[in-house]
């Protein structure tokens, strides 16, 4: 018994005492730090539609910035609705920066927030938001449509293409039918 209480008395000597005065004020400092990373960035509105901002949070993803392309910075909201499951490197803070997500240097990505007046249409598989003019395809003109399937859950639940024939609307196509 002895032995035990000699082992438990030497264990709290290892473990270092920490007061509630501690934990607030490293709590503080982790404030004060990402405050310092973040900058004014705003976590849910993509910033691309302000142009080049003054100063934000910057990201790169190396996920969608495939070996030997230019790399390219997204913001603090992109990081997590577009970019939330890749992988990013945090670049900490920069001046007069303008968010790539969704233009040239991310092909075939588009930005989930780019705040353009459009409509707003949600994947019923996935349920995440597209611009309806992202899609590629023409709602019908009687705006008589309930439900949509993204391009991405098309090609993971191909079984759904059984029912596309019937159901789909009109493909936009770029190329000269002439």
């Amino acid at each position: 018994m002895a032995g035990a209480e000699g082992a438990a008395g030497r264990q709290s000597e290892l473990e270092p005492v920490v007061s509630l005065v501690d934990v607030l004020e490293e709590d503080e400092e982790l404030e004060n730090e990402a405050c310092a990373v973040l900058g004014g960035s705003d976590s849910e509105k993509c910033s691309y539609s302000q142009g080049s901002v003054k100063r934000q949070a910057l990201y790169a993803c190396s996920t969608c910035t495939p070996e030997g392309e230019e790399p390219a910075g997204i913001c603090l909201a992109c990081s997590y609705e577009c970019h939330g499951s890749h992988k990013l490197f945090e670049l900490y803070t920069k001046r007069n920066f303008r968010c790539d997500c969704g233009n040239s240097k991310f092909k075939n990505l588009e930005c989930k927030l780019l705040p353009i007046p459009d409509e707003m249409i949600q994947c019923v598989v996935c349920e995440d938001w597209f611009h309806g003019r992202h899609l590629g395809a023409i709602p019908p003109e009687s705006g008589d449509f309930q439900e949509m399937v993204c391009q991405a859950c098309m090609k993971r639940c191909s079984f759904l293409w059984a029912y596309a024939a019937q159901l789909a609307v009109t493909k936009i196509s770029t190329e000269d039918d002439g």
